[in-house]
């Protein structure tokens, strides 16, 4: 018998077929199969083949900064610092007492809310702040709720230490924040020298609050800022700059972290999980700027770290090796950073780590369209305990002033009290009636009390 054999031969063809009519065979089979094939599994099979889903794809836009914070401003001072976040694109709005103090901020007027309280304003008093946000307290969440939404992932609370409205409103103010379910931290700043008595006093107990609800990790981070360091830092400024350059000076590196942290850089980067960890780091946290003209010279911006690490920080008597995580950011213009060596910034890697004495230190290099030829070192350390010498300082400044109101208000009595004759009050009480009743007996007193009587009303009849 023979096998049967198969051969297959190799055919040319020579037929070119358009893409037209490749796609109208491609459909016919389709259609013939269809019957026998499952439709969700040829539905994944295109979706394979083009690569493209049928749903509607997400446009992602590009953020511009690591975390987008909600900031709320309390009391005068508190609202300037709101407004500058305002200018910089951050969700804010303030709350104030004091209608005339709300006037010249510069946020729309729906951000602005005046809380209604007694004559208005607070007088410095830190129960009138308490109770005017306790008595105001669904205004305040109602506030809230509409300027910040899930797009704010962190709130802060911007207040002086100084005030009535933000020193005594703080507290009550933090607990109707939390219940927005988001981290919180506090940008508290400390008065200056020249400022009053009871300024000072409020500043500290307010500040041991504060230091109380930190350490219980109610509120992360509490940033420490100190206007008497930023008059040493900017001296020689008119009234009407001071404030304006202050309230810049406080909020511009933060924002610099938040914004480079989520740029890209050619150089080594500061991402934005180090920036969150930065930035939620418990207890205390200081950050400030310092500028290197001469930064060619090997170590030169080591030097001026050295030198200028705790002039450039926004308060003062910090203990840098508490730091538990730092970091810092050089910046500079396109031109700079090219021709800046990079041994000069590993010089001033090594100084920052040393003076914070800590493992946790991160870093970036970025580029900024900056006019000026200079290298700028922003710098932020976290973990930190309190400023003790500044505070013991404020206390010290704070009781003895307040002593000499007190022994003011002692001596009120002394000041408008006449003292007419000998005796204790009892017995000039007791002589003034005495003579009352020997005048009456007298005989012009018996004249005068007879003329009382012979007056007669004719307007009866």
């Amino acid at each position: 018998m023979s096998e049967n054999k198969v051969v297959v031969k190799e055919l040319e063809i020579n037929e070119e077929k358009t893409s037209e009519v490749v796609a109208e065979e491609n459909k016919k089979l389709e259609e013939s199969l269809k019957p026998k094939l499952d439709p969700e599994m040829l539905k994944k099979l295109k979706e394979k083949q083009t690569g493209v889903k049928e749903e509607k794809v997400k446009a992602i836009a590009k953020r511009d900064r690591s975390l987008y914070f909600g900031v709320v401003g309390l009391g005068q001072a508190g609202s300037r610092v709101a407004e500058i976040f305002y200018e910089l694109g951050y969700d804010s709005c303030v709350f104030n007492t004091a209608t005339q103090d709300l006037e010249y901020i510069k946020l729309p007027d729906n951000k602005k809310i005046f809380l209604p309280f007694a004559l208005g304003g607070a007088g410095k008093e830190l129960d009138n702040g308490r109770q005017a946000i306790e008595q105001n307290a669904e205004l305040i969440l109602e506030k809230l709720n509409d300027n910040f939404n899930e797009n704010n992932e962190m709130l802060f609370l911007c207040v002086s230490g100084g005030g009535g409205t933000g020193s005594g409103g703080a507290e009550a103010i933090l607990g109707l924040m939390a219940s927005l379910g988001k981290p919180i931290g506090v940008i508290y700043v400390l008065p200056m020298e020249s400022e009053d008595a009871l300024s000072k006093h409020n500043s500290i107990l307010t500040l041991s609050r504060l230091a109380k609800m930190a350490s219980n990790d109610v509120i992360t981070p509490l940033i420490v800022v100190d206007n008497s360091k930023i008059e040493l830092i900017y001296p020689g400024l008119s009234k009407a700059d001071f404030w304006d350059t202050a309230n810049r000076a406080i909020v511009n590196p933060l924002h610099i972290f938040n914004h480079l942290s989520a740029m890209p850089t050619k150089y080594e980067s500061l991402d934005s999980m180090d920036l969150t960890r930065l930035i939620t780091q418990p207890d205390c946290t200081i950050f400030g700027m310092l500028e290197v003209e001469n930064y060619m010279e090997t170590t030169a911006i080591a030097e001026a770290v050295i030198e200028n690490l705790e002039f450039g920080l926004l308060a003062s008597d910090f203990n840098l090796k508490e730091t538990r995580f730092g970091g810092y950011m050089v910046v500079a213009n396109a031109e700079t950073l090219r021709r800046l060596p990079s041994v000069n910034i590993d010089y001033a890697s090594h100084v920052v780590s040393e003076a914070c004495d800590s493992p946790s230190l991160v870093h970036g290099v970025y580029e900024m369209d900056m006019e000026d030829d200079v290298v700028r070192v922003y710098t932020l350390f976290a973990g930190l305990g309190l400023p003790s010498v500044r505070i013991e300082a404020l206390k010290k400044q704070a009781e003895s002033q307040m002593e000499i109101v007190r022994q003011k208000e002692k001596s009120r009595a002394s000041k408008m009290n006449i003292d007419y004759g000998t005796g204790n009050d009892t017995q000039n009480k007791s002589k003034e009636i005495h003579r009352l009743i020997e005048q009456k007996k007298s005989g012009f007193g018996k004249i005068t009390a007879s003329a009382g009587k012979r007056i007669i009303d004719r307007r009866k009849r």
